[in-house]
């Protein structure tokens, strides 16, 4: 009996605990016991993750959308009194979860495509497979617009949810305000997590396209290798051909016919810009369509070409091909650079402002903007159109270059590809050549004119070079030393050559030099700024070269007392070089502007003056015979010179010595060496001075003391002593 009733209440028990819980079979039993929806005045940071947490796997948003249902409460405008932005964000927070939901419980996937191998294939195939390949190449990079788009704006609301959890947090916990911050960040946060989920499924579904496009491009290179080509499509691609030549000429005359147009000025108003952007895009519709004629044209001629040069019976010349290879190759690049230029203009139209009311009001002008905005639409709808004519060029160029160099053999072989790359490499250079690198007062610059420049400027540097290495030939055979005549016609040569080559190449720029005025002015606020002691060595330096008051060999002595021998003259500053064989450089200016002493700018010789002395009593002839031997032995001394032969001048009574000088010419190197000579010559002077027995005095006082005022005084002080004691 005991046994039965713990039965039944066991299972009342039990009954009762399913009764007060009857979610534990979705939720998980006790997975989700302790967990309570948050309130919007209650958020913690890791709100989100905790409801997701404590769902169901199969339904990880079942805590989220009960705590939706929970919200609605606040609904109520006559209990809560919440503004519109907070209604709003609780209804929007519920579409969001919805959203979710759907995509959380669907999968990504995409069929897989097979693709039969055939033993051969057309060129109207693989031009099929390139176009589908092209077609799943704008979707990706749709697809990947839309996922930048889509992290941008998560980025955003995660930015506007840190804002509002900062301002969640510092509000009193029970206020109004508090309540409706807690579900706008509700609300935000929805937002991160679709954002993040459709980011997801995009970038899964991209993969899988991915794989797919990868499969397509495996497919067309094997099938590339097998195609055939349409041996009896000859006849139609030659009656193409003329009929691509007759449109040309045809649209050619529309080109011109808008191009004079366009040059007509239309009135300075709205409907005078209106009017002219319509004449540009007109323009650029006809150049569009020369250009895919052009292609068009290409295209047909070297899928002629690709098939007679397939065939055994027919001839091809091979310089031909190449030559119209060359050809294809210029007119892709022109088109190229023309789709960028379309491109911008079509884009800058469609980007402008819309019209204003009043404006609208105006028919004129509003049919205006409507036929500015279709031109502009229809143009970039036709440039799309002309990037796939471009790829449709370049690959039936390639199977042609190929089929002529397979068709050859031995050196033949060799020689074609080299022919062919060499095409290859220098239409890649051209074409990265004339890409703008930056503008000079509007004037584009491109890599090829700043090549031309260098060229030209190198160019000019070696031929400068050569004629100095002729100029110094020249001064070696005439056997002069440094001679300032060549040696300023060196510096103006060099000078001169490099001016006009960098001139010349600047103009392959595109620069115009025509405006001097604005030239001199510009280097003029330069040179007053920062160019003015630049400036002033260089006028210096020429001011030198032309004046010939100081030349390469002269020795020189500055105000200062430096001394040395000039061994360069440079545009900005002149090279000395002293007894010390020290380098000093000088700049112009200073050679100019200050007071420079020149030994050698007339004569080589100079006369030096060595002044000595001898005691009273001496021998006047004793001593000039002692100095005149005494200058004869130094070796700088002139003693073969007519008129300069040694003097000895007698030149004073001084106060210890009779003051004599010793005048002698000497060398153009005893010049150059002022402290050896004077030191030679006083040498040689105390050695006759010695041997002619003649004293040097050296200064001396004689003090002489009267006898009587001696006595006097010791008279006085002996009679003071007495008086002492």
């Amino acid at each position: 009996m005991v046994w039965v009733v713990f039965t039944f209440f066991g299972f009342l028990a039990n009954n009762a605990a399913i009764a007060q819980n009857p979610l534990d079979l979705l939720t998980g039993g006790d997975k989700a016991q302790g967990y309570t929806t948050p309130s919007p005045n209650s958020l913690k940071v890791k709100w989100w993750q905790e409801a997701i947490k404590n769902s169901p796997p199969e339904d990880p948003y079942f805590q989220l959308n009960q705590m939706a249902d929970e919200l609605q409460v606040y609904t109520d405008v006559e209990k809560y009194n919440l503004n519109n932005a907070a209604i709003q964000a609780i209804s929007q927070f519920k579409n969001n979860l919805n959203q979710l939901t759907k995509t959380a419980s669907s999968e990504v996937t995409i069929d897989p495509i097979v693709y039969e191998k055939k033993a051969a294939y057309s060129l109207a195939e693989i031009y099929a497979y390139k176009q589908r390949i092209r077609d799943i190449k704008n979707t990706q990079n749709q697809r990947q617009e839309d996922i930048d788009l889509l992290r941008n704006d998560a980025k955003a609301q995660n930015q506007a949810m840190d804002d509002l959890i900062v301002k969640h947090r510092n509000l009193p916990s029970e206020s109004l305000t508090r309540l409706e911050t807690g579900l706008l960040w509700i609300e935000a946060r929805s937002w991160v997590a679709l954002y993040e989920r459709q980011v997801e499924v995009l970038v899964n579904k991209q993969a899988l396209v991915d794989k797919q496009l990868l499969d397509l491009q495996n497919h067309l290179a094997d099938a590339v290798q097998l195609i055939q080509p349409d041996v009896e499509r000859i006849e139609e691609l030659d009656e193409l051909l003329t009929n691509v030549a007759e449109q040309i000429d045809v649209v050619s005359v529309k080109v011109q016919a808008a191009n004079l147009k366009i040059a007509s000025p239309e009135e300075d108003s709205i409907i005078g810009g209106f009017l002219t952007d319509i004449k540009k895009l007109e323009l650029a519709s006809h150049m569009l369509a020369l250009n895919k004629l052009e292609l068009q044209q290409v295209k047909a001629k070297a899928q002629f070409d690709w098939i007679r040069s397939t065939q055994p019976e027919m001839e091809l010349d091979d310089d031909e091909v190449l030559k119209h290879v060359n050809i294809a190759n210029l007119i892709k690049t022109k088109t190229e650079a023309n789709q960028v230029k379309w491109k911008a203009l079509a884009q800058d139209i469609l980007i402008s402002p819309a019209l204003g009311p009043d404006f609208k009001k105006i028919k004129k002008i509003r049919d205006a903007a409507l036929k500015r905005t279709r031109l502009a639409q229809e143009l970039l709808l036709d440039l799309e159109d002309l990037g796939w004519h471009l790829e449709q060029v370049t690959f039936i160029e390639g199977l042609l270059t190929e089929q002529v160099i397979d068709s050859k053999s031995g050196l033949n072989r060799v020689w074609a590809q080299v022919k062919s790359y060499g095409q290859f490499a220098w239409s890649g250079f051209e074409k990265m050549a004339n890409k703008t690198l930056f503008k000079i007062n509007e004037t584009p610059i491109t890599l090829m004119p700043l090549l031309r420049l260098i060229i030209i400027v190198l160019i000019g540097y070696v031929v400068s070079k050569f004629v100095r290495f002729i100029i110094r030939r020249v001064e070696e055979r005439r056997q002069v030393d440094k001679s300032s005549v060549f040696f300023i016609l060196d510096k103006l040569i060099h000078y001169l050559i490099i001016f006009v080559a960098t001139i010349a190449g600047f103009t392959t720029l595109g620069i115009d030099f025509t405006n001097l005025t604005l030239i001199a002015g510009a280097l003029s606020v330069g040179i007053g700024f920062g160019l003015q002691n630049i400036v002033s060595n260089f006028v210096s330096g020429l001011t030198i070269m032309f004046e010939r008051s100081l030349k390469v060999g002269d020795y020189i002595e500055m105000e200062d007392g430096f001394t040395g021998s000039v061994m360069e003259i440079n545009a900005r500053s002149t090279r000395i070089n002293t007894n010390d064989n020290i380098d000093v450089v000088i700049p112009n200016s200073d050679l100019v502007t200050n007071k420079i002493i020149n030994w050698t700018l007339r004569d080589s010789i100079k006369r030096v003056k060595i002044p000595f002395g001898v005691a009273y009593g001496t021998d006047k002839e004793k001593v000039r015979a002692a100095a005149i031997e005494a200058a004869e032995n130094v070796s700088y001394t002139l003693t073969n010179m007519k008129g300069k032969e040694p003097e000895v001048w007698m030149t004073g009574f001084g106060d210890n010595s009779i003051d004599f000088v010793l005048l002698v010419w000497v060398s153009k190197y005893g010049v150059r060496r002022p402290n050896r000579i004077k030191a030679s010559f006083l040498w040689e002077l105390d050695t006759a001075f010695n041997k002619y027995k003649i004293e040097v005095p050296f200064p001396q006082r004689v003090i002489h003391y009267a006898e009587s005022k001696i006595f006097d005084k010791q008279s006085e002080d002996d009679e003071l002593a007495k008086d002492a004691k």
